[in-house]
């Protein structure tokens, strides 16, 4: 009689859990002008660049040479930024800090931290995807069975071509 497999460890070691390097934040930019002029990741990179040169100093600047946008949607107003895993509270202050970008005011807060950019990704994914339900056009009433009549709320002029960039974008995310 053999109960146990002699082959078969009775207890195996726990696997070593793998510690990234970085972090990445979620930023939801919010640009408080009037503009028409689209912001790119390569002027968000740059504004938080400076931002953390002014709020720490050239020491700091030097420790987020990492610091990098990697995504930016523009017309949903999410970005995702890599920065070094030990800078990253110093790199939500240097966010948190920004009110202009080129001359144009802008609010940058941060709404997720990940330890991967799979994880980080994937909240943006979900971000993304309710921000297009959010630009879908409503249901008629009628449809709905709750009165006769038209649509609760007019589509906006421009939603269609918003909710194209947004699907692009999450195709991308999605693809890599």
């Amino acid at each position: 009689f053999a109960f146990i497999d002699e082959q078969a460890p009775l207890w195996a070691p726990p696997r070593a859990m793998v510690v990234s390097a970085e972090r990445h934040l979620l930023l939801r930019v919010e640009r408080l002008g009037e503009d028409v002029e689209r912001l790119t990741a390569s002027q968000l990179s740059a504004a938080l660049r400076a931002s953390y040169g002014a709020l720490f100093g050239d020491a700091g600047l030097g420790c987020v040479s990492g610091l990098a946008a990697r995504h930016y949607c523009a017309p949903a107003g999410f970005a995702l930024v890599r920065v070094p895993r030990r800078h990253a509270a110093q790199a939500r202050a240097a966010a948190t800090a920004v009110q202009f970008i080129r001359k144009r005011p802008v609010r940058l807060s941060v709404i997720h931290m990940a330890g991967s950019q799979r994880t980080a990704r994937r909240a943006l994914v979900r971000r993304l995807e309710q921000q297009l339900a959010a630009l879908a056009p409503p249901r008629p009433r009628a449809a709905l069975g709750l009165c006769e009549g038209a649509a609760v709320r007019p589509p906006a002029v421009d939603a269609a071509a918003t909710a194209a960039e947004i699907r692009r974008s999450i195709r991308e995310l999605k693809d890599d």
